[in-house]
């Protein structure tokens, strides 16, 4: 009896020992995969990143490969997707300290990237500020999904579209009249309009004009156009190149930062009162100058996404220059 049971214990023993032994199964790939959003939304020059592919019970680490970016309207190939661009990139805060292009280029580095990148462990899909270089629509990708079991091919595994991002952003503007000659009796002035014109193959300047009701031009350079002394004008908020005065505008060079919005100073101070925020600019056009016989006193803040010229034209629509 006491031999049986001694066997009887080797054997589950030795089953045990074998079982431990015996190979694990191999894995599970999925026929199915998808990402956890079905339409992305990407505005043009912003980062974007989506989760990693969502394995559906498949053995992990899975590696992704790109296999395709196609436009989803043409179903034409957009390597342009592909194609490395150079894009600006923060090394530092820039601050008010910062006037000079010497201190401005120690804080921003340029970097090559791609509009789009897949990551190979998982799936991940990123989108870079390099979007700005390729065109606005739909795209869809393909992916080649891999595990120890094998590969699978996921065509249309993430759709996106690539919106147009803004040009510039006017996000206020303000007029009022005041005594000339004194900083007394402001009213409010409403009579006025802002537009901003984009010219993309142009130099990097940004133009202010002042322009009476038939789209004559006040002159800075004849004193007609005038900073306020206690409030910022644009100069304050881009330092890095001389301010030009002409007859008809002031102009302001401005450095290659693609992929960052301009100014990009957050603060400035004018004399003891730092002005944080959005980039508002006062100017006046000095009552000697207009019909009205009064300052005007026009204000802005413009941000500026591209490289190029720009224009920001503020025009008084009931009075005319003198």
């Amino acid at each position: 009896m006491k031999k049986k049971i001694f066997w009887n214990v080797c054997f589950l023993v030795a089953c045990s020992v074998l079982y431990k032994c015996k190979p694990s199964e191999e894995g599970y790939l999925s026929e199915t995969f998808r990402y956890n959003v079905e339409n992305l939304q990407v505005n043009q020059g912003s980062v974007v990143y989506t989760d990693p592919l969502i394995s559906n019970g498949s053995t992990t680490p899975l590696t992704v490969n790109l296999l395709a970016i196609r436009n989803k309207e043409t179903g034409e190939l957009a390597p342009e997707f592909l194609e490395e661009q150079e894009i600006s990139t923060y090394l530092g805060e820039v601050t008010w300290r910062d006037t000079t292009l010497e201190q401005l280029n120690a804080k921003i580095g340029k970097s090559m990237y791609p509009p789009l990148m897949v990551n190979t462990v998982g799936g991940r899909v990123g989108f870079t500020q390099a979007t700005n270089f390729v065109n606005a629509g739909s795209y869809t990708i393909d992916i080649e999904v891999s595990n120890l079991v094998g590969k699978r091919t996921i065509n249309n595994a993430l759709d996106f579209d690539i919106i147009g991002a803004k040009i510039d952003s006017i996000f206020y503007q303000a007029c009022t009249s005041s005594d000339y000659g004194a900083e007394d009796n402001f009213t409010s002035y409403s009579n006025y309009r802002v537009d901003v014109e984009y010219i993309p193959e142009g130099e990097n300047k940004i133009v202010y004009m002042w322009l009476d009701k038939d789209g004559k031009a006040f002159s800075p350079k004849a004193g007609q156009v005038i900073k306020r002394g206690d409030r910022p004008t644009f100069k304050n908020w881009s330092p890095y190149y001389p301010e030009e005065v002409t007859d008809t505008a002031l102009v302001y060079e401005f450095p290659d930062v693609s992929g960052l919005v301009y100014p990009i100073i957050s603060g400035i101070y004018i004399g003891s009162t730092y002005w944080s925020g959005d980039p508002i600019c006062y100017y006046r056009v000095v009552g000697t100058a207009n019909s009205l016989g009064r300052n005007l006193n026009p204000v802005t803040t413009v941000k500026y996404y591209r490289k190029g010229t720009y224009i920001v034209r503020f025009r008084f629509l009931t009075l005319s220059r003198v």
